[in-house]
């Protein structure tokens, strides 16, 4: 016997909606397996929607661990952050093109990297490090593994030397800037 592959649907009882600032799918049956059908749906699912879509690997936010296959639109830019204490995180790429950067705790870019699935593909972010994903294709697939549990904003510190977030001259000046590094 084979156990299927996930299918991303709204009416799909392996899944369960979830509530947040990005569009979520919970998986709810163990092993959860991922194949290029499902990215498929997930890449499909987000056009349709217009906007960004997470499949969660584990049943809810409050498991200690987070595996979650992300499709991020390049028009969304998520702000240079980090996590608390003992969380470092894990980027593979899967479709598209991303870059990653690492900053020290002043702002000065450490590592700046562009990933693919040819070339590097791969990145682990150290615990507490500052660091921001850019997806510099239409939409990039990547899976993110990290600590759980999730505890909302707090889970998230946005780094205070960044342009105000009011700013959008300032942001895309800022966005440029970082592109230049790569």
């Amino acid at each position: 016997m084979r156990i299927s592959a996930l299918r991303i649907s709204d009416d799909n009882p392996e899944l369960s909606a979830g509530t947040g600032k990005t569009r979520a799918f919970f998986s709810q049956t163990y092993p959860a397996i991922v194949s290029v059908a499902t990215i498929n749906e997930l890449v499909e699912y987000a056009a349709n929607i217009g906007g960004d879509l997470r499949l969660c690997l584990h049943k809810d936010p409050s498991f200690r661990h987070h595996d979650m296959i992300i499709v991020q639109r390049s028009d969304r830019f998520v702000f240079p952050h980090r996590h608390p204490v003992g969380m470092g995180e894990t980027w593979n790429i899967l479709r598209g093109e991303m870059a990653v950067f690492v900053f020290d705790d002043s702002g000065a870019v450490i590592d700046a990297r562009r990933l693919t699935p040819d070339t590097e593909f791969l990145y682990r972010a150290g615990d507490s490090q500052f660091h921001l994903l850019m997806t510099l294709s239409p939409f990039a697939v990547y899976h993110e593994s990290k600590p759980g549990p999730f505890e909302g904003p707090s889970d998230n510190m946005v780094a205070p030397w960044m342009p105000d977030v009011n700013n959008a001259a300032a942001i895309a000046d800022y966005r440029n800037s970082l592109l230049s590094l790569i």
